[in-house]
């Protein structure tokens, strides 16, 4: 089975990782303290040399812990500064823990117990960009109070909306503990499937909608996602996705399942860290496009059968919820690393890759064909690896000799409107015709048709489309209506 190299080890010269939450220990408290100390102040001039971070830290911990700050700093004066100013207090405090002579100072025969003595403190700030996001003009959001404010919001009203009641675990309220349940910012949607089942829809109440859109505008559609991805961009929809896989060979379709819901809080907010946000805004931006699904709702899935068990806990964890403005664009953010490993291995096989939502498609030669009981293995491999699951039920294989259609559109030979969607539009406007010629029709259809026609009109020959408008204006719609 395919497997993903993995290297351990720290690399001075290499930004930090994503930190994840990790247990308060002392040496963790110590680690906390020292590393604001020692980001106090260090844009200033010679700030980052050994003597002037000794001098702070020694500030922070007392003289007495010297003999053993000495080298930590001298390690720490050779970061260099794009390494040293990606680091948060977090990941700084992390990377102190995996120094050796930071365990030094806990040798109780050499050196007395570490105590914090004074906390040095810095005004928060945004960190740099990672390399090739520098062009990005981002909201500069040093503190929640700057989110607050960019929001149009006091810091009382985004505790209300992404405070850390929204954070709770599910439990019963009671007149002891009445906080226990965070108020209620979604309102739950089950709408029947084509196919059987029920689909879940998570919209967001008017007020917090407002606020999501308002990131969706100023922040998350500035954002480039892979090219690979075609579905919630802007200028690329399902007719470039199917363009990409039109007159080839071999077609194969997979399907991811609970992709919104796989979509968890630490991915989320790896997200936002990465654009430079400081812990406690990147804390606040997770919360506010998170929801957890409540217990009677989730309980219905499964009776209705539309999740299993995984799923379930998928959906009582903070999750990406279908249906807030937010969460299509942030997806297509949290999936750039397996958009950026699926192409790859596209190009390895000599094949095309594209995704819309979660339908990825393979197209390519026919050696793609021959070689695909290796290739699914490999896409397996990667999406589990990258916290995914695929739905086999839906993988589709298509050979030329058949009929090749993805996100809809038929791409055999070059992107066509299926045959049996085109009928259905011809007889729909065909029963419309007939009965406006014994009285008028309702003018709410006349736009969801105009639209039918506008899609079609893209994948259909001149004479198609010529017939299809003769049918649409022959349609005496109500003017008084």
């Amino acid at each position: 089975m395919p497997s993903r190299r993995r290297h351990g080890g720290v690399d001075k010269d290499r930004p930090p990782p994503m930190p994840v939450a990790a247990p308060l220990t002392y040496p963790r408290w110590i680690a906390l303290a020292l590393a604001r100390a020692l980001q106090a102040d260090d844009a200033s001039p010679r700030a980052r040399e050994a003597d002037a971070l000794q001098a702070r830290a020694e500030q922070c911990l007392g003289a007495e812990a010297r003999p053993w700050l000495k080298p930590l700093c001298v390690a720490l004066a050779r970061w260099t500064t794009p390494v040293w100013r990606a680091h948060s207090v977090s990941s700084l405090a992390d990377a102190l823990l995996e120094i050796g002579a930071f365990h030094e100072g806990f040798d109780r025969e050499r050196f007395p117990r570490p105590t914090v003595r004074r906390l040095l403190l810095r005004p928060s700030r945004m960190r740099p960009l990672p390399f090739a996001l520098e062009h990005l003009a981002l909201p500069d959001w040093p503190t929640e109070a700057d989110l607050a404010a960019w929001l149009g919001l006091t810091l009382d009203e985004l505790d209300h909306f992404a405070g850390p009641a929204r954070q709770y675990r599910e439990s019963v309220a009671t007149p002891q503990r009445p906080h226990v349940t965070p108020t209620p910012h979604y309102r739950c949607l089950l709408v029947p499937k084509r196919r059987g089942g029920l689909r879940l829809l998570e919209a967001p109440l008017p007020r917090l909608r407002a606020i999501q859109r308002r990131l969706l505008d100023g922040l998350l559609n500035t954002l480039p996602c892979h090219e690979a991805a075609h579905g919630f961009v802007p200028g690329r929809n399902v007719a470039t996705n199917a363009t990409v896989h039109a007159d080839q060979d071999f077609v194969i379709r997979f399907d991811l399942r609970d992709f919104f819901p796989s979509i968890g809080r630490a991915r989320i907010a790896a997200t936002f860290r990465t654009l430079g946000f400081s812990d406690a805004v990147v804390d606040r931006l997770t919360t506010l496009c998170t929801a957890r699904t409540p217990l009677p709702v989730r309980e219905r899935l499964r009776e209705g059968g539309s999740i299993d068990s995984d799923g379930a806990k998928r959906l009582a964890s903070p999750h990406l919820p279908q249906g807030a403005p937010t969460s299509p664009a942030l997806a297509n953010l949290c999936a750039f690393p397996l958009d950026l490993r699926l192409d790859g291995l596209a190009h390895r096989f000599g094949a095309r890759y594209t995704r819309y939502a979660d339908d990825l498609v393979f197209s390519g030669p026919a050696t793609l064909r021959r070689d695909q009981r290796a290739f699914r293995a490999w896409v397996q491999a990667i999406v589990e690896d990258e916290g995914f699951r695929l739905r086999h039920d839906k993988t589709r294989a298509m050979p030329r000799g058949g009929r090749q259609q993805v996100t809809g559109i038929v791409v055999n030979a070059k992107p066509n409107l299926a045959r049996e969607d085109f009928d259905r539009l011809k007889a729909e406007l065909h029963r419309l015709g007939r009965s406006s010629a014994s009285g008028t029709v309702d003018p709410a259809l006349r736009s969801p048709l105009l639209g039918r026609l506008a899609w079609a009109r893209q994948f259909l020959a001149p004479a198609r489309v010529e017939k299809l408008q003769r049918m649409f204006d022959a349609i005496a719609f109500d003017a008084a209506r």
